[in-house]
């Protein structure tokens, strides 16, 4: 780790070299953020200069002052740049234009449906709001698994809906642990003390809007109007 006195030498004189001092002392980070998308069609070289400018642009813009470890501060942004590289290569080569479309339709559609029936709509809801087909809707949900930036809650053809855990899917945990962390501590620092207990209610306790409603003496529909907030800042940070 490095001393958070460097930083704060840097900000002042914003010197290369102390820059770059930093930038090699944080390239680990890099190499680990990269792995879990390593022989996925995109070379190494690419992932690791995309990263490596990522790191740098956190360095220029961390303020030591706030008391954020750099770590923290600079995973987000790292993760950022790889996951959109990584999806827009990978989403113009692979996924038909049409199932692109659908598939950018379908978060603004959920949000709607969820916020009228106080709960995630099915495939079938899904489909008949957009005026398209169940194998439609499945197949943009399956190409947007892949590519897209992943949601804290979604619902499968079976209509099984996943916790946050769940839908990561870690699966090199010494890796990817940092990366779901670092997202997760950074959001709820920024989340009120009600959505903080609707998001350990929903997505730690897997408990339903209704029986959270309950819990804390409100309406579903302030339940699901918590969640949409929620979910929304998840979606910034992921994308930043």
């Amino acid at each position: 780790m490095m001393n958070q006195q460097v930083f704060l030498q840097y900000r002042k004189s914003r010197s290369v070299d102390i820059r770059n001092q930093i930038v090699e002392t944080y390239l680990y980070m890099v190499e680990i953020l990269i792995r879990k998308y390593m022989n996925k069609g995109v070379d190494y070289d690419d992932l690791y200069q995309v990263g490596a400018m990522a790191l740098v642009s956190a360095v220029d813009r961390f303020d030591p002052e706030k008391g954020f470890e750099f770590s923290s501060f600079a995973t987000p942004t790292i993760l950022g740049e790889i996951k959109k590289h990584f999806r827009d290569k990978e989403w113009s080569m692979k996924v038909p234009r049409r199932t692109k479309e659908i598939s950018l339709k379908i978060p603004a559609a959920k949000e709607d449906l969820t916020e009228k029936l106080g709960r995630t709509p099915t495939v079938d809801e899904l489909a008949k709001h957009l005026d398209l087909s169940n194998e439609e809707i499945i197949e943009a949900v399956e190409s947007g698994k892949a590519y897209a930036t992943y949601s804290l809650n979604q619902t499968t053809e079976t209509d099984e809906v996943l916790t946050f855990d769940k839908f990561a899917s870690i699966e090199e945990k010494g890796y990817s642990s940092i990366e779901d962390f670092e997202v997760i501590k950074t959001v709820f620092k920024t989340l009120n003390e009600k959505e903080k207990k609707v998001f350990k209610l929903r997505y730690l306790g897997n408990k339903t809007q209704a029986e959270i409603a309950d819990a804390l003496g409100v309406s579903q529909m302030t339940i699901s109007r918590a969640e949409k907030n929620i979910r929304k800042k998840f979606h910034e940070e992921l994308n930043r």
